[in-house]
């Protein structure tokens, strides 16, 4: 939850469709693990890509610190996944350029869906929620949209 009352669920949708469109545009088959406000768990999304044979999983979130300074974009990838690591790096690279925030850079760690997926899998850091001036950017139709379009193109630059 952001500082203002904005709800990650929403903005991580939100974002999600679009990269979802996007992709769809350029003649790419996509799975969303949920495609309205219903809880999914960790463990139900992780079974719904390995069961679609997914070539790549990628999660959308928005960062959030007690430290209401915390800033900018970061991307995560299993912990030795050499896979895992290409993907992280080509979205994030791709989304630093369109955000225009700081760079965070791309990091290992051991989230349940990095750990779990069969594919490469990356985590995707959009913002910080708890820092409000990038709450206001989440929340803005066209942050949405060009961050949207950015990850968009660092599936289709990885995978296609």
């Amino acid at each position: 939850m952001g500082r203002t009352g904005t709800r990650e669920a929403d903005i991580n949708l939100s974002v999600t469709q679009r990269i979802g469109d996007e992709l769809k545009r350029h003649g790419i088959s996509v799975l969303l693990t949920r495609t309205d406000d219903v809880f999914v768990s960790l463990k139900d999304r992780v079974n719904m890509a390995n069961a679609a044979d997914a070539a790549i999983f990628v999660s959308i979130h928005c960062n959030s610190a007690e430290d209401e300074g915390a800033h900018g974009t970061e991307t995560y990838h299993s912990v030795g996944s050499k896979p895992g690591k290409i993907l992280a790096e080509t979205i994030h690279q791709s989304l630093v350029k369109a955000a225009g925030l700081f760079d965070r850079g791309v990091k290992e760690a051991k989230f349940y869906v990095l750990r779990r997926t069969k594919m490469p899998a990356t985590l995707v850091e959009l913002a910080f929620i708890s820092n409000k001036d990038e709450e206001k950017l989440l929340k803005s139709e066209e942050f949405q949209q060009k961050t949207a379009k950015a990850i968009a193109e660092g599936i289709i630059n990885h995978s296609f």
